[in-house]
């Protein structure tokens, strides 16, 4: 699937004046296989996660701050490809945001705020050089589904940068509903599913 958003972004970005795509975040940029398989597929929220003990269950909470979530390798070579990064001329930058249901306000963990450590396991895990204005985190008063609050995020986008949003890339259909991009790509996740 991510071959075919690649495909598109080559033939459709020279026709625009100035594309963006957007990506989710976990289970489309970032995968938490490792936090998943250990929690026997199950959501546990709070708790510890121990990194060195493959054994015990690992919380949400605890793992996201741990910035140990890689990278899902054809995503990254689609930041990359938009960002030309290791890319042979010529080639158009192209605008990346990052739409996440993950909250912008919690708790510091090792004097680090939440936008900070995903910023920093972006980084880590191989998406180089995000401007953090180009990372959207769920506000904490924005309540009931994400759908809305993902669809107003990348209305604002679109005002905000005065782009035209070439592709939006989720795992879920929470990602992708409402508009606001002229083509949807669908990652699966046989994990789990976000209204």
């Amino acid at each position: 699937m991510l071959a075919e958003v690649q495909n598109w972004v080559r033939m459709r970005a020279p026709q625009v004046a100035n594309p963006a795509i957007v990506l989710d975040i976990d289970e489309t940029s970032l995968s938490n296989w490792k936090r998943i398989y250990r929690d026997d597929f199950a959501y546990i929220a709070k708790g510890a996660c121990p990194l060195d003990n493959d054994r015990d269950p690992c919380g949400d909470i605890a793992w996201q701050p741990s910035e140990q979530a890689p990278a899902i390798a054809p995503t990254r070579d689609l930041y990359n490809f938009a960002q030309c990064a290791d890319i042979a001329p010529p080639c158009q930058k192209i605008e990346v945001i990052f739409i996440t249901g993950r909250r912008e306000n919690g708790p510091k963990v090792d004097t680090k705020t939440p936008r900070e450590w995903t910023l920093r396991n972006l980084d880590k895990a191989g998406y180089k050089g995000i401007n953090p204005d180009h990372l959207y985190m769920r506000p904490d008063d924005s309540t009931g589904l994400v759908a809305p609050y993902k669809t107003d995020a990348r209305a604002d986008v679109e005002k905000r940068f005065n782009v035209t949003i070439i592709a939006n890339v989720g795992d879920q259909e929470s990602d992708l509903a409402g508009g606001h991009g002229e083509r949807t790509f669908k990652a699966s996740n046989p994990f789990y599913y976000i209204p």
